[in-house]
């Protein structure tokens, strides 16, 4: 884990700014590879609805990073694990970890059972998901007591 937070916050930005450049990135795969039909719909619709949905889900986001970094701990470990703090630790855990197994086994579903080549584009974004998950789970988990922060 990094000794300051930002690093954390700018990784959040990323993925946030990620998910539009990924949406013009494979759409644009796909219709370079032809197999859309000609005279379907553009494939701006996707894409455009690829910016609403970060748009709409940025404020989600940015809540739960500031909610886990705000008190944030130099010392914090990705393997954090709190015996004083049973509930937070254990929560933390099965919300930010289960939700980051979910996406991994997705990603290697994905990366394994997708036949089409443009679709293996998405596993890279979401590991990245994960890592994030993981880090806000172990800044969650390893706060700092209110005491502690001056």
């Amino acid at each position: 884990m990094p000794r300051e937070a930002w690093p954390i916050w700018l990784f959040s930005l990323l993925l946030l700014l990620g998910f539009p450049v990924m949406n013009v990135v494979y759409w644009d795969a796909v219709a370079r590879s032809r197999v859309l039909p000609a005279n379907g719909d553009a494939i701006m619709i996707p894409i455009m609805g690829g910016v609403v949905a970060t748009l709409i889900v940025s404020p989600v986001v940015l809540g739960i990073a500031w909610l886990c970094l705000r008190r944030y701990n130099p010392e914090t470990r990705l393997s954090a694990w709190r015996r004083d703090r049973p509930l937070r630790t254990i929560l933390a855990t099965l919300v930010f970890g289960g939700l980051a197994a979910l996406l991994l086994a997705g990603s290697i579903d994905d990366f394994v059972h997708s036949t089409l080549w443009y679709d293996r584009f998405w596993v890279g974004y979401f590991v990245g998901w994960v890592a994030w998950l993981l880090a806000l789970r172990a800044a969650l988990i390893d706060q700092r007591a209110a005491d502690e922060l001056y």
